[in-house]
């Protein structure tokens, strides 16, 4: 393995998102990714068993951790429609909740004893749920608002290093092949392409424009470019 000064953990790096995040920090940072499956372009992979409780899970990842890590960045997610009407929303809120919140609270917990000093943490939101009310997708609007107040709660820095920095993106639509094929019709110049938004964090990373602690970031595509717009 390289002998890079700079470590990444990637939670949901062989995601979408997160197979960008891993080809985008990999050339100059050791980066490990956190996933249930493989991302063969890691330098490290833990793969974690879809079949256990998530605390289970996360002790199983810190069993593997060695170290300090300069960036923990939380990538992890999923979507689903449906108002509250519907008799699945039960099912729905523990699906999403285990999908995107989950995640996080791994990101956060494991923050606690691996996370450098002037690290990073990156975690995932969405815009919509952000500013508005968003009833057609009421699962994925609870599990992405429980979301953005553990971030808010992760950023007073209680129990990270007081050096850190805690960060979330509040994606519109990322450009995905499954979000091509839900909305075909979409102007897939105004998505926000993966890699742009991989090549952003990484620069917050490396101290280059780093936002504010407690920071949430709104990323706009305009030209062809992610233009964060903080909230």
């Amino acid at each position: 393995m390289m002998n890079l000064m700079r470590r990444a953990l990637v939670i949901g790096g062989s995601g979408a998102l997160g197979r960008s995040m891993v080809e985008i920090f990999r050339d100059s940072w050791e980066v490990t990714s956190v996933d249930l499956r493989e991302n063969s372009s890691a330098h490290k992979n833990i793969i974690l068993n879809e079949l256990q409780k998530i605390d289970d899970q996360c002790e199983s990842c810190k069993r593997e951790l060695t170290g300090k890590y300069d960036a923990i960045l939380c990538v992890a997610g999923g979507f689903a429609g449906g108002s509250i009407s519907e008799p699945e929303v039960f099912s729905k809120i523990q699906h999403l909740m285990k999908l995107n919140l989950f995640p996080c609270v791994m990101a956060g917990h494991i923050a606690t004893q691996f996370l450098a000093e002037e690290g990073l943490i990156v975690l995932t939101g969405a815009a919509a749920c952000f500013k508005d009310t968003t009833p057609g997708i009421i699962a994925y609007a609870l599990s992405k608002t429980a979301t953005h107040s553990l971030a808010l709660n992760l950023a007073t820095r209680q129990d990270i290093p007081a050096t850190s920095t805690v960060a979330t993106i509040l994606p519109e639509v990322i450009d995905t092949p499954s979000n091509r094929d839900a909305m075909p019709n979409a102007d897939f110049s105004k998505w926000a392409n993966p890699r742009s938004i991989a090549a952003l964090v990484k620069m917050w990373a490396e101290g280059v424009n780093r936002p504010e602690n407690g920071s949430f970031a709104v990323l706009k595509t305009v030209n062809g470019q992610i233009v964060p717009e903080f909230v």
